[in-house]
């Protein structure tokens, strides 16, 4: 058969080669090292996976670490106190037991450590967070007991600490006196400690001050002066008293110029030449002023 020439301008056909499948190469088929990278890489073909910021990761453990300390170490300081409390309750119940047998307040040790056991029998009856109770220390003059509880732990449980101990100590000792002891509030004096040497040291001791007053002084019929301030005259001082000056007193009484003059004295005399006696004349001075008008 012939073969027809191509038309004028026609491309020759273009020969197309079949293509094969290739072979995909699966998880299975990496290396343990490509396919943790494979793992960890966010823009890996079908990775549905979130990513999370480092610092949300620091934050967050440093929140849960402040809480725990927060939280759980309020509790261990109340559970310290709690223990305290009862260590020095024990310790007081155990040191009222006295000896009656001796002169001075001395402990019975036998009675101290059942009083200390009955009180710690009770506490732990109603505290079953109370893990030990006793006598750490038990003598004639004092004794001394230890208190331990266990508190559980709510946020440093996440990193492994279950419960932490808090321990608490009392001691008491008998008192000799046979006084009772005053319960009313008192407020202490205030004392002040002065220092030879050193800061503090007083370098000169205050006196008080003298006052000089001088005696009085005042004349016989002028008011006394009024003192604002009322001072403490001496002793030894005697008022010196001034008289008022006056004139020279005289045997005879004053005169007014408006009389008249006194007439002079009668006689009962016989007069010259005899006969009897002149009449009595009365001075004039002597007459009342309406008589004889």
């Amino acid at each position: 058969m012939a073969r027809t020439p191509d038309p004028a301008g026609a491309r020759p056909a273009r020969r197309t080669r079949a293509r094969r499948p290739s072979a995909r190469r699966t998880p299975t088929s990496r290396g343990p090292v490509a396919r943790l990278t494979a793992w960890f890489r966010v823009d890996a073909p079908s990775n549905d996976r979130g990513a999370l910021s480092p610092a949300v990761v620091i934050l967050a453990l440093m929140i849960f670490t402040l809480a725990g300390l927060v939280i759980d170490g309020g509790r261990q300081l109340g559970a310290r106190s709690r223990a305290v409390g009862y260590a020095q309750e024990a310790a007081r119940a155990g040191a009222a037991t006295i000896d009656l047998k001796v002169a001075e307040a001395k402990i019975d040790t036998v009675k101290a450590n059942t009083a200390v056991v009955e009180f710690c029998a009770q506490v732990t009856a109603n505290d079953p967070a109370v893990t030990a109770c006793g006598t750490s220390k038990l003598t004639d003059e004092d004794l001394a007991v230890d208190v331990t509880i266990s508190n559980k732990t709510t946020f440093l449980g996440m990193v492994g600490i279950a419960s932490l101990d808090a321990h608490g100590t009392g001691e008491a000792h008998a008192e000799q006196g046979v006084t009772k002891p005053d319960e009313t509030q008192q407020i202490p004096p205030i004392e002040v400690i002065t220092k030879t040497e050193g800061p503090g040291a007083p370098t000169k001791t205050a006196e008080p001050p003298t006052i000089s007053v001088s005696c009085p002084t005042w004349t016989v019929g002028a008011p006394a002066p009024t003192l604002t301030i009322p001072i403490p005259l001496p002793d030894s001082c005697t008022p010196n008293v001034t008289p008022s000056p006056t004139d020279t007193p005289t045997d005879t009484p004053p005169t007014d110029p408006t009389d008249p003059p006194e007439p002079p004295p009668s006689s009962t005399s016989p007069p010259p030449g005899g006969g009897g006696p002149a009449p009595t004349v009365a001075p004039r001075n002597s007459v009342p002023p309406m008589v004889g008008r």
